[in-house]
This record gives C-alpha cells, structure tokens and sequence, in this order.
C-alpha cells in the first residue's frame, strides 16, 4: 500500500484563496490609486486666489450675465473671528483639524463603512483642508478617483501653509448663502453686524450653513434651519467648547435674522437677476457644481431664457399698476414663470418685484404657497377626464358633508345640476370635491404627482381638501408651469429647466442636459381639458387675461383660514394664482405677502384680477410677432348634442335651452337618454301638483326637473325653480273663497316658462371664484350623508350665457358677488 492520502483542508484552502485575491485586489488597487495621484492638478497656491469669470447665455446663444468671485465678500484675519465662531465650525466640520496633517483616516474609516452600506458617496469624511482643496482645484464630482487626488493636494496643502492660514482662508472662502461667501460677509447678511460681534447662539447657526446653504438657509427653511443650529450646538457640548448650560441657554435664544427688505446687493449689475439666480441653483442641486466653480471656474452656461419673455415678465411685476394699493410700507409680492410647452425649457423666472440679495428667496423658484383652485385641473379635472368622464358629466351642486369635512362655494350659494365646464369655468368649489370623491383621492394624488407637483405628502395630503389646492406643504410657479405645460402638449410632460449645456474654460462639456419628458395622459384629455380651460378665459373667472389669440387659463384664490384666532372675522385672501397658456407658453404667477397677518392680507384681490392681468401684460409681448394658431385638435373628439342636466342624450322632454353641443372623446359619447324631466299636471291657481278631487278649475300641463337624487337641505339650489312643486296640505292647497277660475285641460305638456339666454355676463375685476373656507381641512374622505326629498323654498333660476357650438357650457351663470 502506499502513502495514505492527506485529507483536504478546505479552512486552510479558503484562507489561502482569500490572501490570492487580496495580493491580486490590492496590487490593482495601489495601482490604479497611484495613477490617479499622479493625474492630480499640480499644486500651485495662488489657484488658491485666481478668479476666472462664467458667462451665461440666453436661447440665443447672447451673453447676458457673468459670474465672478469676490461678490458679496470681506476678508478678514483668523484673530478677528471669534472664538465662538471658529469652535463653532471646528465641532460641526473638523473636530480634529489641528491634530491631522490634511486627512482625518479616522473619519475616513467611518466614512467607508457608511459607504459600503449605503453606496459610494453617502457619507463624506472631508476635513476643512480636503474641503478648500476641492473648491479651489477640483471638480465636484463624488468618485474615488476624485478622493484621491482630493486627499493628495490636501497633504501639500498643509506643507506649504499652517494650520491657522488654512483655517483663514477657508473661512474667508465658504459660501453661507443669501449671496455671502466668508465669514464677515455672512454675518453681515444675516446679522446686520460685523463677525466679531457674533453671539454663540449666531455663531452656531452661520456654522451649519455650508454644508447645505440653500438646504439650511433660515430665510427658505427656518425649522430645518433651527434644527440644524441646536445640532451645532450639541456637538459644542461634545467636544467640551462650552458648557452642557451654555449649550442650552444658546439652544432657548434663537438669533433674531436681518430682515429681507433691508437687505441690499451693492453693486447689483446683473442682468434678470432672479433667472440669474435660478440657473446657480440648478446648477448647485442637479448637477452638484459647487459655488466656487460656478464663480471661479470660467465655465460657459447655455440657458434658455427668452430676454424678451424676461423683460416684460421683470417690466410687468415692477409696475405699480398691476398690485393692489398696500396699506403700509410692506409689499404685495408677486412671481411668474414662464415655460415653453415642447421643451419644458423656462423662458421667463422673476422671483419678486424686486431685486434684494444676490441667490436670496425666489419666489417663482422656492416659494411653498396653497395654489388654491389653479389645482383643479390638476388633482380633479385632469384625471376624471383621463377615466372617461366627461365635459357634460353632471353633479348637483348642493351642499354635502364628508365626516367633518364641509366644503363651501366662494359665495355661500349653489347652482345644482351642471356640468364640468361650468364648474371649470365659474370655479365651483363642491362640484370639484364631489368629482375627486367620486374619482379616488389616489387618482388625483397620483395625477399630480405624474405632473411634476414634487412637494405633495402622501401622509397629509390624501384627502378631499386637495381638490381645492389644500396642500400641506404647498408649491411655486415654476412646478405649476410644468404641470399645465402638459395640458398644452397634447398630454406630455417636460420638466422645466433652465440650463441646456455647459462647457468648461477649454470647452470640455461639463453638462449636456437631456431632455426628461414623460406622457402623463391621452391626447383627446389634454384637448378636452384645455377647451374648458378656454371657457374659463372665454366667459368665466378669467377674462382679464384674453389675448388677440387662443388662451386657456384658470384662477385661483385661497381664503383666509377661520380656523386660525387672528383671522377670526376678518374678510380676505392669502394667495392669488393664475395659470394659462397659449399654444407656445405656459405661464403662472402668484401674489400675496411674504408674511399674512391681520394687517397684511390681500383685500378684493383674486386670481382672476391683479394675477391675470400681470400675464397678459407678460404674455402679449413675449409671443409679439409670434404667429397665432389655435390649440391642435387630435383626432378622436367629437361634438355631441347633450341635456346639460344630466349629461346624457336630449329626450322629447329636454326642453330646448337645456340642450348644447359638447366635446367629448369619441368612445365617451353617452349612450343612454336624459332621464331628468318630467311633465306633470298643476294646477294653474295654486302652482301645485293637481290630483283628481282637489278642486282645481284650471289644470295646465309642464315639463320640470326632476333630480336623480331628492335634495331636502335649506340652502336652495339656483335651478331649484325647475323643480316639480312639492305638494302642500290641504288647507295650503285652498284657493281663497273670493276666487272664482274656469276649467281647462290641455292636452299637451308645455315646459314652463323659462328665462331668456343673454350674452355671457361680464366679470369685473374684483370678482372672487374659488377663496377656500376648508383648504385646511385634512379630514379622511368618507362617504356622504343620504339627502332625500326637496328643498322648501323656490328662488328664481338666472338668466343662461349664451356660448359658441365649439365651447359650450351650461346655462345657470356666475352668482353674483359684492365686490
């Protein structure tokens, strides 16, 4: 026999393969971190200072603006900072800056294992060195290979200057937002005092501010700004740089900001500073440029601002004339964006009616307002549209509770039977929340979010008050932009942008933006959906912003909340919206104040006057010499004659005026007949119902309205006169004793008589349509009430508007409104 066989060790064989494998990683790995190191921009100090200009160009490739350092910035000696300040940046950024030569490997370790679990780039270890370094010489991407030459640079960094220089010039260089780079800059802005002077309850919000400028900035976000600050300070306490007590004290006394107004830009040569502002910030968040970059790195940026768009857009909301008269030296403020349909790209961005810090707020950009009824046909009309429902479709406008939830027409009055484009065009709050019960809350959640309506929260927002723009967290003009963009483009979505490209100082692409588009609904609900938008502009809520071309808009106003003690009994509105479109441009704006308080809110103002009439400013002479075509038209809409009581075909009883031509898509054309009127015999004495025995000496015969469900409330329906009288008790029924009458008894039913059809009425400039008493309210849908039976009182019905065969609409017109 031989050799017995030696058994295999699979523990030594797994140990063996392992260390093969790390020899063979490792000596790839060192390899390729030795050709990046070697790739690395050679150091050169005065990089440190060298400012080379960016240059932005419009749509036509014309230079319009320049980026340049030094804006907004006062150098300053490390000595002449204070204590507070610099233990302030050391605990939240560096704890062991003075202890590293450039690179903290401690940091780097933890960092690491956060990267491993939650992808490369989730958490960063950079030390003030690395982080003066990459401003000053690398681009802003998050790779290995840019660590590594990050963490060489940092070393020689630290061979050439001392500690306290690099300290120095790092705080000389950080942007804090609101247009400050350096410390004394910032405490200036923020503050209104030099950066000695600084508090530790200041020093601590300034030192949480460049991690995240736009993100922590107190002016934008105060509670995640405060929330910052205490963190800040906690970790102070941590590193032993104050006290547990001096902690909490600076914790309970937040630093009162320099207010806005009485801020300034010196020197403020830009030209549309607030687009300006927006394409930095775009920059910034998508495409992670960093400030020093943007102002240092000679980069060429294509945009797509149209300079006559911006103009008139700048011209129209510095106009005194297009605001109300304001009650003390505090401002009504205003916004617009103004996007184009095909591209998404944003011709036009003004940010408030003036022009106070350079990347201060932007209204048109930042702003977190309720839209009020402009969300209509976002959240409601949209999606009913896209699920089959119709322009004809009919619901009775009478009050209706939802659990708690009780919403209200603008007016306190209600129309009954109408349709969807008479509810688009006179804004009626109920039909709206009816119609998004009717659809799914989910629906036209997931409707507007497919819209680019990015702040929407799935906890709060899920109810029946969105149908009114009730929105916890609110919006700004450039997303709402976007999304009637879509109505616009045969149902296709563009986000809105405004970069197109940029190149660096040698012309190597930087960013090479690419279009994000996504159909979002059928073509014939776009076309629908704009045709009623056209009524609106047409003969509704938004005539003051019809041009000598095709327009489709809507209004939008949200009331003052009761719910809130200092507006209890006061009269007025927080936001005015208006959205519209032509078949080119989209564009919204916004007004209001910064602040609503008892003394600062919008009195007889509403998105269908100031708002409607800076767009049409705007909009007339952007589209000037621009051809004027009409809304294209897909294929699959048809014109179908309809009873606009119930939304289905006309029956022998429809009486005449009730009858329109309505469009709708071809496979949603009704199939069944009205079911709404009735003839009945009354008695011609009494006005009621007759009945063999009751005396009556003239019986006449009639066509009346006949709800498919019974309404018994108190507050009458305006249609409610087309109503069958209810029968009264005999003793009501009995003619006075003095009467004597004949008998008749036609054989043939005649209608009642019905009101004329005049021309469509004319809205004054002050006429509110849709102020919102439960925007608020975010009570869970629940099924309505039952309602049985019909209302006691009668009141006359209005006249109808008459419309065109191409835009039809119902018959009961706006109520009447004290202006």
């Amino acid at each position: 026999m031989g050799p017995p066989r030696r058994r295999l060790n699979y523990k030594r064989l797994s140990m063996l393969l392992i260390t093969i494998t790390l020899v063979i990683t490792l000596g790839v790995g060192s390899g390729l971190v030795f050709a990046w190191a070697t790739e690395a921009p050679s150091f050169d100090p005065n990089e440190l200072d060298v400012q080379t200009t960016s240059v932005l160009y419009d749509m036509n490739q014309e230079e319009f603006a320049r980026l340049h350092a030094g804006e907004n910035r006062t150098l300053v000696q490390l000595k002449d900072i204070p204590l507070v300040l610099r233990q302030a940046f050391l605990a939240t950024e560096d704890s062991n800056f003075y202890e590293h030569h450039g690179v903290d490997f401690i940091a780097l370790a933890r960092a690491a294992v956060a990267n491993v679990t939650g992808g490369f780039g989730a958490q960063g270890a950079s030390t003030i060195t690395q982080q003066l370094v990459k401003n000053a010489y690398l681009t802003p991407e998050k790779t290995l290979k840019r660590k590594v030459q990050e963490m060489v640079l940092s070393f020689q960094l630290e061979r050439k200057f001392s500690k306290d220089e690099i300290f120095q010039m790092y705080l000389n260089r950080i942007f804090f937002g609101e247009g400050a780079y350096g410390a004394q800059a910032a405490s200036q802005t923020f503050f209104g005092k030099n950066v000695g002077d600084l508090t530790l309850s200041e020093a601590a919000l300034l030192a949480g501010l460049p991690n995240a400028p736009s993100r922590w900035s107190p002016y934008r976000n105060p509670d995640l700004a405060e929330q910052r600050r205490q963190l800040v300070l906690s970790r102070m306490v941590q590193r032993g740089y104050i006290t547990p007590a001096e902690g909490e004290a600076a914790k309970k006394a937040p630093p009162r900001l320099l207010d806005r107004p009485k801020r300034t830009v010196a020197g403020n040569d830009l030209r549309y500073p607030y687009f300006v502002d927006a394409v930095i910030e775009e920059c910034i968040d998508k495409y992670g440029i960093s400030e020093d970059l943007l102002y240092k790195g000679g980069l060429k940026i294509y945009t797509t601002v149209d300079p006559r768009a911006q103009k008139a857009a700048e011209a129209a909301l510095a106009d005194k004339a297009n605001y109300p008269p304001a009650k003390d030296n505090v401002p009504v403020q205003a916004a617009i964006a103004v996007i184009d349909n095909n591209t998404g790209e944003a011709r036009a961005i003004v940010g408030g009616r003036e022009y106070y810090a350079r990347r201060g707020f932007n209204r048109a950009t930042a702003l977190k307002r309720q839209p009020g009824s402009v969300f209509k046909p976002i959240a409601v009309y949209g999606p009913a549209l896209e699920m089959g429902k119709t322009p004809a479709t009919v619901l009775d406008d009478v009050p209706v509770k939802y659990g708690s939830y009780e919403p209200g027409n603008y007016d306190g009055s209600y129309r009954g039977l109408i349709t969807m484009r008479e509810a688009t065009q006179f804004s009626v709050n109920v039909y709206a929340v009816k119609m998004l019960n009717e659809i799914g809350v989910q629906k036209g959640f997931n409707f507007a979010k497919d819209l680019g309506i990015n702040h929407l929260d799935e906890k709060n927002d899920m109810v029946l008050g969105l149908a009114l723009g009730g929105m916890s967290q609110g919006t700004n003009p450039l997303d709402m932009a976007g999304a009637y963009s879509a109505f616009a483009n045969q149902g296709v979505w563009n986000r809105p942008h405004l970069v197109t490209k940029i190149v660096d100082s040698k012309n190597t692409p930087v960013v090479d933006a690419k279009p994000n588009q996504k159909k979002v609904m059928k073509e014939t609900t776009a076309y629908l959906m704009t045709n009623m938008l056209e009524t609106v502009v047409k003969a509704g809520t938004g005539t003051k912003a019809q041009l000598d071309r095709p327009v489709a808009g809507k209004t939008g106003t949200t009331e003052l909340s009761q719910d809130i003690p200092q507006f209890k009994g006061v009269t007025g509105n927080k936001d005015a919206w208006f959205a519209g479109y032509t078949p080119e441009l989209t564009g919204v704006v916004w007004m209001g104040y910064d602040d609503t308080d008892r003394n600062h809110y919008l009195y007889k103002t509403y998105g269908g006057s100031y708002p409607a009439q800076i767009w049409r400013s705007v909009m007339s002479k952007a589209l000037q010499g621009v051809p004027i075509k009409p809304f294209a038209r897909p294929g699959g809409i048809t014109e179908v004659a309809v009873d606009i009581k119930s939304g289905l075909l006309p029956s022998a009883l429809t009486p005449p005026q009730f009858i329109r031509t309505e469009l709708m898509a071809e496979n949603t054309v009704p199939q069944e007949t009205s079911n709404v009127w009735v003839a009945a015999d009354l008695c011609a004495d009494t006005k009621q119902p007759h009945t063999p025995g009751d005396g009556c000496s003239q019986v006449v015969s009639g066509v009346f309205l006949s709800r498919p469900t019974p309404y018994t409330g108190t507050q009458v329906p305006l249609d409610a006169e087309l109503e069958t009288p209810i029968p009264k008790t005999a003793a009501e029924a009995a003619p006075p004793p003095e009467e004597v009458t004949g008998t008749t008894n036609p054989a043939t039913p005649t209608a009642p008589t019905l009101p004329a059809t005049p021309s469509a009425p004319t809205f004054l400039p002050g006429s509110q349509e849709s102020g919102q008493k439960n925007t608020d309210s975010k009570t869970t849908p629940q099924a309505p009430a039952p309602a049985a039976g019909k209302a006691p009182s009668t009141p006359s019905v209005p006249k109808t508007p008459s419309v065109t065969p191409t835009s039809p609409t119902a018959t009961t017109p706006s109520p009447t409104v004290n202006r």
